[in-house]
This record gives structure tokens, C-alpha cells and sequence, in this order.
């Protein structure tokens, strides 16, 4: 079973400070409510993550898998290379500065080798990631206070 979501926001921070905060997928617990653990393995030449591991549940039952980033401009690109449980998915963040703010992109892919119905899946998984978008947003604005904070 596979389900896709797609949500667009707004926020008022540096595009420079949101992209810092996505690539803290080490932190991803903090916000998403699918992520258990998350571990980076190892980094590309920019010091950006680039095989990362993650304990996540979709549905209540942990899968551990790993996960391989790419980038390209302002995209932030993850896919499912391996998994416990067989599952798999991809997605982006893209972060474009409008007149507006900084409006992120959050698309993501998941795949579920259980058998759920296909409307509870979609419902549950919608939910979690309507969790996660407010929560980003959240995280975003906290980042950006530490980083501040670091600086003084």
C-alpha cells in the first residue's frame, strides 16, 4: 500500500536557518511523530547527511531502515534504501524565499508491505504527517532561536 502527501507552508525565518534545521535529521524525533530514533552514518563532502539511520513507525510496528540523501539547489531529498519490515518511500523538503516568508515543500511517499485497508492507512498516515508540518514549523522557529543564542 502506498500513500503520498503534499503540504506547502509559509514561514517567517531565513531560508539558510531552515535548510540548517532540516539537515538536522538527527533532531527528527522532535518533530515527527513517525521518527523513534535517527542517526547519521555518514556525510557527503559538504558536511550534509548522507546515509542516515532511523527506527520509524507509520502504523505502531517499528521499521528500521536506511535512508539515503541527495541534494540538488534548494531540495532535500531522502529515500528508502533498506528496511527491516520491507517498507519503503522517498520524499523532499524544497525551501524557496517568497515576498511572503520561506515556504517549504514537504512531499512524501510511503510504502507499507502490511495489509491495512487502504482508507485507515491513508487517514492515519495523513494525520501523522499533518502532526509533523506543525510541528516543523515549530521546531523551525526553536532552531532558529538556539542558533541565535549560539551566536551572542
Amino acid at each position: 500500500m502506498r500513500t503520498k502527501t503534499n503540504h506547502r507552508f509559509v514561514i517567517d525565518v531565513d531560508p539558510a536557518v531552515v535548510t540548517e534545521a532540516l539537515l538536522a535529521v538527527e533532531r527528527s524525533p522532535e518533530w515527527s511523530p513517525m521518527h523513534r530514533d535517527v542517526r547519521v552514518a555518514t556525510h557527503d563532502e559538504y558536511e550534509r547527511p548522507h546515509r542516515v539511520y532511523a527506527t520509524v513507525s507509520p502504523t505502531g510496528t517499528s521499521d528500521r531502515q536506511v535512508l539515503e540523501y541527495t541534494y540538488d539547489g534548494d531540495r532535500i531529498c531522502w529515500r528508502v534504501i533498506e528496511s527491516g519490515a520491507g517498507g519503503g518511500g522517498l520524499g523532499w523538503f524544497d525551501v524557496t524565499e517568497t515576498e511572503e516568508g520561506t515556504e517549504i515543500w514537504y512531499h512524501s511517499e510511503v510504502y507499507l508491505p502490511i495489509p491495512v485497508p487502504g482508507i485507515l492507512m491513508k487517514r492515519s498516515i495523513s494525520r501523522l504527517h499533518e502532526e509533523a508540518v506543525h510541528n516543523l514549523a515549530e521546531f523551525i522557529e526553536k532552531f532558529r532561536f538556539e542558533q541565535s543564542y549560539d551566536v551572542r
